[in-house]
């Protein structure tokens, strides 16, 4: 039987861009994308507890990530030790090995609880490891690593501690102690529990299917009674639907009542309606914390949340298992984060889970939420911000998106644990910013070429923060260059310009507003430029920086008398008439983006003209 899986809210369809993730990863894309679903043969899941088992072994395979710490810890004490006659590397040397000791000995605690003879190996060599002193003994260390990192590669090691692992995560950040993730089973082997996850999450499904097929009568009496003793026996069929098959047959068939009897009896007393998809014959369980922790309560024990104490929600086991995969479809992302610790703000890197709502299409979905996972790990190195990058990706790359489209990306920040607290953030494009970007993207955004600069404008511009001070910090760093480039805060002086434009909703012309602001701009950014052309032709260029500083100053202390008085010496400077657009009040325009683009103009180079050329071609 085909089944078809709708997008809906935004935490279901992160389930299903997870349960996509799951089938490319096993290289079995069985599922079908279609505009707002994915369909597929409800029998194709029969082995999909083993790929989700394995898609998250692969993800947090512990033997391969302390394998690759140990080497690089190596690595550094074989450094260390080569110039040891270098100040300081011997002590860095035994910090190091200390750092070794801690990472093996980690693994090594966890190991003992399960496997002595892997321990015990892992333990003769570790109190082997203080005995490195030197750059001769460097080989025998080698040994020794190599020697634990076999032991860390042992099947029913590396198995077990990264089945510990990713259970550990998805207990306590997604869905409780539900199925294999219940501490009871933890003795269980990495097949067993595969085996646990099938009988929980993927025989109710089937079975389902199996019953429905009764109600379209595709058997009769006597082959249904066969089919029935058959599952019965079935180790991986589920008592609560075993219990139902017993009933049909003690109830129905061995009282020689008919099809229709118990086909009433199915329809009425097992299959039910689904909350979440609505569809109807499901067999159903009540929705609670171990669907989604996040968003959910035990709710069978706190019934005084509920009108009339009614507690039941009930979810078909197919809905039950794209929520079992949001963990796939999540993104993690390090942020910096205030805190209050003993009443003191403290800034800490935090990690939080993430995902991209689009209301578009499956595909879209999918593709924008894998560019943001890459995008995200990639960040975590560099301290970009992935929400900037993907905004700056969808609107490159897909030049038809509309403005609707980028209003409705809507980005959801949560973290949470078990029994514990659980907290969400949600935020979308702002009309103004969803505008700019469909409009007035190209003519700015678009032509700079610092990339870096580029992303935390737009971060900035995401979390409605004024780039004002962004800007000036820049042209204070280009003055301080050999190599000087101003173009690019010319270019963010016009995104401050027309975004705060845009923002006034009862500005009825405003795309007309922008044009003047554009050749106020403009005619700024022209006239620094003529006038350090001057200065340059005279040799005289270098007198420039103290009144760009003390302008720069100016408008960082919201001075415009002593800055209007600055930038007229600058145009007397080379006996230039000063522009009546720098002493009169503009209604298109603040004078700090004025004076912005003036020293934009001033702060340049010879190369710049050339670079300005290829960007405005």
């Amino acid at each position: 039987m085909q089944a078809k899986v709708y997008l809906r809210e935004w935490f279901f369809n992160s389930g299903i861009v997870g349960f996509l993730r799951i089938l490319e990863h096993n290289h079995d894309n069985f599922a079908q994308k279609r505009e707002n679903y994915i369909e597929f043969d409800l029998n194709k899941l029969s082995n999909f507890h083993k790929y989700y088992f394995k898609y998250f072994f692969d993800t947090y395979n512990v033997a391969n990530t302390v394998n690759q710490r140990i080497d690089q810890s190596f690595e550094r004490i074989k450094k260390y030790m080569e110039n040891t006659e270098e100040k300081g590397k011997q002590e860095k040397a035994k910090n190091e090995k200390k750092h070794l000791k801690e990472l093996v000995k980690k693994q090594m605690d966890k190991i003992k609880k399960f496997d002595e003879e892997s321990y015990s190996i892992i333990l003769d060599n570790y109190n082997q490891i203080d005995k490195i002193k030197d750059i001769e003994q460097i080989q025998n260390l080698q040994e020794i690593i190599n020697s634990i990192k076999e032991q860390l590669k042992v099947d029913k090691i590396h198995k077990r501690l990264t089945m510990n692992l990713f259970k550990n995560i998805l207990s306590q950040k997604y869905f409780g102690q539900p199925s294999f993730l219940n501490v009871v089973k933890t003795a269980l082997t990495f097949e067993e529990q595969e085996e646990v996850m099938y009988k929980d999450y993927i025989s109710n499904i089937i079975e389902t299917n199996f019953l429905r097929e009764v109600l379209e009568e595709k058997y009769d009496i006597q082959t249904l009674k066969q089919i029935l003793d058959e599952k019965i026996q079935d180790e991986r069929i589920n008592k609560e639907v075993k219990q139902v098959y017993n009933n049909i047959i003690k109830k129905y068939i061995q009282k020689e009542k008919d099809l229709e009897a118990i086909k009433k009896y199915i329809e009425e007393d097992v299959l039910k309606t689904c909350s979440m998809c609505e569809e109807d014959h499901n067999l159903t369980g009540n929705y609670s914390e171990s669907n989604f922790v996040p968003l959910a309560i035990s709710s069978d024990n706190m019934k005084n949340f509920f009108w009339n104490q009614n507690a039941k929600f009930p979810v078909c086991d197919l809905c039950k298992l794209i929520l079992f995969c949001i963990p796939a479809g999540i993104t993690s992302i390090t942020k910096t984060v205030k805190e209050n610790e003993q009443g003191k703000v403290v800034y800490k890197e935090k990690e939080l889970l993430s995902f991209v709502n689009y209301d578009t299409d499956i595909e879209t979905l999918y593709t924008t939420n894998n560019s943001f996972k890459k995008k995200s790990l990639r960040d975590k190195e560099h301290e970009n911000n992935p929400y900037a990058q993907l905004i700056l990706d969808i609107v490159s790359q897909n030049e038809s998106i509309s403005q609707w489209q980028l209003e409705n990306i809507f980005v959801v920040e949560f973290e949470a644990e078990y029994l514990a607290y659980s907290r969400m953030e949600y935020f979308n494009i702002k009309r103004y910013v969803a505008k700019f970007f469909k409009s007035y993207s190209d003519s700015t955004l678009k032509k700079m070429k610092d990339y870096r600069f580029k992303l935390q404008i737009v971060d900035y511009m995401l979390k409605n923060k004024d780039i004002q001070k962004i800007i000036n910090e820049r042209l204070l760093e280009e003055i301080n260059k050999e190599d000087r480039f101003g173009y690019n805060c010319y270019l963010a002086t016009k995104v401050r310009a027309y975004l705060r434009n845009l923002k006034k909703e009862d500005l009825k012309d405003v795309d007309d507003t922008i044009k003047k602001a554009n050749n106020k701009l403009t005619v700024m950014y022209i006239l620094g430029k003529e006038i350090y052309k001057q200065l340059e032709k005279d040799n005289n260029e270098n007198k420039l920086d103290s009144y760009i500083y003390k302008m720069l100053n100016c408008i960082k202390g919201n001075r415009k008398n002593e800055f209007v008085d600055t930038a007229i010496r600058v145009f007397w400077s080379v006996g230039k008439d000063v522009p009546e657009i720098l002493v009169k009040n503009n209604e298109e325009v603040e004078w700090q983006e004025l004076g912005h683009s003036f020293i934009a103009g001033l702060a340049r180079n010879k190369n710049e003209e050339n670079e300005e050329e290829k960007s405005n071609g």
